[in-house]
């Protein structure tokens, strides 16, 4: 059914089972308190199977529940106001099925329905608490102007859309107040062409912005925060997506054929969630190089997309293995990902990394072929100085390589991520931010970086030495290098995590000692 957060309190969130039985639980206790509006004498109140239900974004306290009339509380469901009855109201047992008068059959007469004439839908404007829309499953699309007090009726402005079909999604826009996305659901009536419209003037016109879209009933819609160009559509088979405001759509790719029967980007990370009917919910991860998707883009021989910030954070047993069959989902790569696109051509596209100071933090070969691609960088320095190849790791036992020891991780601060491919460097700034649930200080972080870069280079000198040392000399730097190997551990190693905090002083008194030999030698 339905569950919605609390947008400003995240020990509260809202959920139903059917027809119209909402709660209110507290996440952190798992206390459930029922909050669905309660009849007065002689009321009856018709909810879908799938009552809708909706937590505003502007106000904590606020929250909308629909039957046929449009119910709302400003205390987090202690108590309800409504507003009037906004269905058509149509008995039922009036309609035909398949040209039969419902009141004609006697068996099971409204089998699987649960209440007609109930709204299916519920949208708040994201910039303004006041304009509000429903849909109805008997056909009608409202929006009201002034928080519900009064209302204007809008599907017949849709054209070409069969009248009296439901409304399958509202989706009120980021665009401008009066801008809205709908979308209807004709299976009912053996219909099952897809219909989105698109309003620009609180519904009094519509724009049609299906064609294209291959037969199946549309049943959610999500319009991007960043892009109010870029929305995406679930049907009964597919997810679709459309980059100029409907004009054209494509399929997304390596998406179930399933229905959709909801769609969020979420709002921080703006990561699609899909809600599919029996394939699962899935995530398509950080939709930004959509939001940004342009003929440029397109055009353009090398292009990078902007780069998410993020945070360094230390896994528990970040290798870990056992039991790992027994969950559904994947762990996010290390670090941050990477997207880009490069057009026509050939030859090596290299990734590379620099920080504030303009200094050369890590290089990786990275695929070069035609078409878009996402890589990640897991924050960390290299010191391979012709680089490494990026290769994504696939393992389904072991869920992070075990290689990259005393490559450690990077301080938070501010660094370039270029692109060079087809003789072009496309770059962007990204943010590493520290650990949000450390109370480690930059300082504490420069100065662990700086302590580890200086074992490096430690470890380079006496290698040099190494290299041309007689065996007994080559025993002695034998015991420095794995001192120095040692103090590296400090980022981690193997099925080990490691620490992001500075040194101990027994460590760095070690790593001293072999300075001064080294400089002594």
């Amino acid at each position: 059914m339905y569950w919605q957060p609390n947008w400003f309190d995240t020990t509260q969130a809202y959920g139903s089972s059917w027809a119209g039985n909402y709660f209110r639980t507290d996440t952190r206790t798992g206390d459930i308190l029922g909050i669905t509006p309660q009849e007065a004498p002689g009321e009856n109140y018709r909810w879908d199977f799938a009552a809708p239900m909706m937590a505003s974004r502007h106000n904590p306290d606020v929250v909308y529940v629909g039957a046929q009339y449009l119910f709302r509380s400003t205390n987090r469901g202690s108590s309800w106001t409504k507003t009037a009855d906004l269905s058509r109201g149509i008995d039922p047992d009036t309609m035909t099925i398949m040209g039969v008068p419902v009141g004609d059959i006697t068996i099971s007469a409204n089998d699987g329905v649960s209440g007609f004439g109930t709204i299916v839908t519920l949208s708040e404007s994201p910039l303004d608490p006041a304009i509000l829309w429903v849909g109805l499953d008997d056909g009608n699309l409202q929006v009201s102007q002034n928080g519900g007090a009064s209302w204007t009726e809008v599907s017949g402005n849709l054209p070409g859309a069969p009248d009296g079909t439901q409304v399958s999604r509202v989706a009120a826009s980021h665009a401008a107040p009066g801008t809205a996305w709908a979308a209807l659901d004709a299976h009912r009536d053996g219909d099952f062409a897809p219909y989105i419209y698109r309003t620009t003037d609180f519904g009094q016109t519509w724009t049609a912005v299906h064609a294209g879209l291959p037969s199946g009933s549309v049943l959610s819609l999500a319009e991007h925060p960043d892009n109010t160009s870029v929305i995406f559509a679930g049907t009964e088979h597919a997810l679709f997506v459309s980059t100029n405001t409907g004009q054209s759509w494509a399929r997304v790719p390596n998406t179930p054929t399933t229905a959709y029967d909801d769609l969020i980007i979420h709002p921080r990370d703006k990561d699609l969630v899909m809600g599919t009917h029996g394939r699962g919910i899935w995530v398509m991860d950080d939709t930004g190089p959509i939001a940004e998707w342009t003929q440029q883009v397109v055009a353009s021989d090398a292009h990078l997309f902007s780069v998410p910030n993020r945070e360094i954070f230390v896994y528990w047993k970040d290798t870990s293995y056992r039991g790992m069959a027994e969950y559904a989902g994947v762990n996010p790569p290390n670090g941050v990902e990477v997207t880009y696109r490069l057009g026509a051509g050939s030859g090596p596209a290299i990734l590379r990394v620099h920080n504030s100071d303009g200094r050369l933090v890590r290089t990786m070969q990275v695929p070069s072929t035609p078409g878009t691609h996402r890589v990640n960088w897991d924050m960390h320095w290299g010191f391979d100085e012709a680089g490494d190849s990026w290769e994504r790791w696939d393992d389904e036992l072991l869920k992070r390589p075990l290689d990259r020891a005393g490559d450690f991780w990077v301080s938070p601060g501010v660094y370039r991520i270029s692109i060079e491919a087809r003789g072009i460097t496309s770059a962007q700034g990204m943010r590493v931010l520290p650990d949000p649930i450390s109370d480690l200080t930059q300082a504490d972080y420069d100065d662990r970086e700086t302590f580890l870069l200086g074992v490096k280079e430690l470890q380079g000198q006496l290698q040099e030495q190494m290299d041309g040392a007689d065996q007994a000399t080559a025993q002695e730097y034998r015991g420095m290098m794995r001192t120095l190997q040692q103090a590296l551990g400090l980022g981690g190693g193997q099925a080990r995590q490691g620490s992001i905090g500075p040194p101990t002083q027994q460590t760095r008194d070690a790593v001293d000692a072999v300075r001064r030999a080294i400089a002594g030698m």
